[in-house]
């Protein structure tokens, strides 16, 4: 089963593929048992802050002061960058290309588009030939890889994870709620493309859709479940990984030398192993909070439980001035995305996810840590 895509990102190259993956994440059966044990503390759904009068529910942060005027313009400088570096990359990424080629017997590289139809070329080169095609794959998979990290590398993911963990640590929740949770988190790993081929694909119907994902601008948290489960032996039971594509450190080189801002997507990607899809009892009252405070409720709240836990333990990364650049470019990604926030029937239907708007102003702009970061003191609507 190939893994949900992280549903904040859009792109031209996910867009064509979004109807191949399910946007909620199936239920971790591994976790009944801890949310049956939160059920038998009569903790599952720990005590949150009552709805403050519609006055006092006013975001600290608009979503002007994260995304700009122009979101959409913002999102496609995003898009533009990332194209432009992968452009320039090309003269290093072309030997190696050129070396897959003729160990694998493809076609030979075009002088114009050459990563595409490279990559494309795969599929009807070797369109019955699992191994075959996941070992080309995977080989241009790190050429690419090695090309990108060179300019920009992987933010230090164990600093993520620990800056969750403590987080969690942090928490009004039971000893072992937080026990199972700091689990979850723990056995999260962070893995490239070509690492993902060769462990957990093992069908051309995983593999196919890859490959115009290669150099996207994406990466998401995929479940034990996803990946296989107790059929694949590189798992251990609740293990997740989380696959970071180049395309998202190509889009983060901005041109003066700062490194890559994923601190959010990382914490949000890794808080996916702790979501509502694996203990949906565990956030009820949270969700609760949040639609009598605001009027909305959604159909999936992964989303918006993967941004609490990111959006809390973010204030461990924000610089202590220039907080709102810092945000600004950490937000990118979700910039300008919709959902379906914006309906009329909001007040008698739920939507699929949340709009940029209400996860900056309702999640990201109520959290009292950021604020505090922020210079500024506003309480949260709504607690964990």
């Amino acid at each position: 089963m190939a893994p949900r895509p992280l549903t904040f990102i859009t792109i031209t190259a996910a867009a064509a593929l979004a109807a191949s993956y399910a946007c909620a994440s199936s239920l971790d059966k591994a976790a009944l048992s801890a949310d049956e044990l939160l059920l038998s503390r009569k903790s599952a759904s720990p005590a949150t802050p009552a709805p403050a009068p519609a006055a006092e529910t006013a975001s600290g942060i608009a979503y002007a002061d994260i995304c700009g005027a122009d979101p959409a313009a913002l999102s496609e400088a995003r898009d533009k960058r990332r194209s432009a570096n992968l452009k320039a990359l090309e003269p290093e990424i072309r030997p190696g290309f050129q070396a897959v080629v003729k160990k694998y017997g493809l076609p030979d590289l075009q002088s114009g588009d050459f990563i595409n139809s490279a990559l494309n070329s795969v599929s009807y080169t070797f369109p019955y030939q699992i191994e075959k095609s996941k070992g080309a794959l995977a080989e241009f998979a790190e050429v690419i890889e090695a090309a990108v990290l060179n300019k920009m590398p992987m933010p230090d993911y164990g600093r993520i994870k620990a800056a969750l963990i403590a987080r969690i640590k942090s928490s009004g929740l039971e000893i072992p709620v937080k026990a199972e949770l700091v689990n979850r988190v723990e056995l999260t790993s962070l893995i490239l493309p070509s690492q993902y081929i060769r462990k957990y694909i093992t069908s051309s119907e995983e593999l196919w859709p890859v490959i115009p994902q290669l150099v996207a601008d994406q990466a998401w948290n995929a479940s034990y479940e996803d990946l296989g489960g107790a059929g694949n032996p590189e798992l251990r039971p609740n293990q997740s990984v989380i696959i970071v594509y180049p395309g998202i450190l190509l889009a983060e080189m901005r041109g003066d030398g700062a490194p890559a801002r994923l601190d959010f997507v990382l914490l949000h990607e890794t808080a996916h192993s702790i979501d509502s899809g694996r203990f949906p009892s565990l956030y009820a009252g949270y969700a609760g909070c949040l639609k009598s405070a605001y009027g909305q409720s959604f159909k999936n709240w992964d989303e918006v439980l993967a941004d609490y836990w990111a959006v809390s333990a973010l204030p461990a990364f924000m610089p202590r001035s220039g907080g709102l650049d810092y945000l600004g470019k950490s937000y990118e990604l979700i910039c300008g995305t919709e959902g379906e926030a914006g309906s009329l029937l909001v007040a008698i239907t739920s939507a699929d996810h949340p709009s940029a708007k209400y996860r900056v102003e309702n999640i990201l702009g109520r959290d009292p840590g950021v604020a505090k970061v922020l210079g500024g003191q506003p309480a949260a609507v709504c607690g964990i």
